[in-house]
């Protein structure tokens, strides 16, 4: 039986990932882009979406398998939902507002990400 997986579209996924996430904790809130003619956009949205265009377009336009696509954003998302978990300020007494809904889509999103993790588990894919 062959192996239809690719490890290098496994591996520079979460790779790819993981530059993101940094992205969103090494540059400063208060650093911004002017383009000119009124339009000035913060550099950390600004990386933040170019980012995630990049991972996109990786995963669409690198083709290996579906599986090997599923397994890599798996993995993608499970370094987004951990990142989330240990970055975010769910205690700041100036975050009241928003932290109990973060608070429940990072319960959601664990449990996709299990859901998705025992999928892989499960099943005889490698």
């Amino acid at each position: 039986m062959t192996s239809t997986i690719r490890f290098r579209t496994i591996f520079w996924g979460p790779i790819l990932t993981l530059l993101w996430v940094c992205s969103f904790l090494f540059i400063k809130s208060t650093l911004a882009v002017d383009f000119g003619g009124g339009i000035l956009i913060n550099l950390k949205f600004l990386v933040g979406l170019l980012g995630l265009l990049v991972i996109v377009l990786y995963h669409i336009f690198d083709r290996p398998s579906a599986e090997t696509t599923r397994l890599s954003l798996t993995a993608a998302l499970t370094i987004v939902w951990l990142a989330l978990i240990i970055f975010y300020p769910f205690r700041d007494p100036s975050n009241v507002e928003y932290s109990g809904a973060v608070a429940f889509f990072t319960l959601l999103g664990g449990l996709a990400v299990s859901l998705l993790w025992v999928r892989f588990f499960a099943d005889e894919i490698i």
